[in-house]
């Protein structure tokens, strides 16, 4: 019984020595700010963002990302659309990023938001702890435990200007 009272109390004393150690190092910089100290993007929903109904395929590749890419150019739409082998994907996708709508002082984002047996309700715009664009997958209310082929599902979004 001491034995086990023993490392139980080392444990929290280690526990609670470590988040103390990793909350004052988040001080330290603010990841919402530029290097000049002046403040950008604050992580959360993007207000005015227009997300585009989620694309999902079977069977087309992609890589899940964490942030969104910027796809304001035919060079950034290109890279992005390399990673999906078929040219019929390339093109539907190309074709859905060139029909976003692009008003002046926005940007057009896309991001591999889920790759699996399921396909996500819907898709939300925020900005991240660290000050970046992410398409956050909605979550599956009832999620299938195998699949006979992976659905990739792509999100294109309409954001404001940094």
């Amino acid at each position: 019984m001491r034995r086990l009272l023993g490392t139980l109390l080392a444990t929290v004393v280690l526990g609670t020595t470590a988040a103390c150690g990793s909350s004052s190092s988040s001080i330290a910089t603010d990841p919402a700010s530029d290097p000049a100290g002046n403040p950008s993007r604050t992580p959360g929903p993007i207000e005015g963002a227009h997300v585009l109904p989620p694309i999902s395929m079977t069977g087309i590749g992609g890589r899940a990302a964490r942030t969104a890419t910027p796809l304001n150019t035919p060079g950034e739409i290109a890279r992005f659309l390399r990673q999906f082998p078929a040219p019929a994907t390339q093109k539907r996708l190309r074709g859905a990023i060139l029909a976003a709508p692009h008003p002046p002082g926005h940007d057009v984002v896309g991001q591999v938001v889920a790759i699996g047996c399921d396909r996500p309700p819907g898709v939300s715009a925020v900005v991240s702890k660290e000050g970046a664009v992410e398409l956050v997958p909605g979550e599956v209310a009832s999620p299938l435990q195998e699949c006979l082929a992976a659905v990739t599902t792509v999100a294109i979004a309409v954001v404001p200007s940094s």
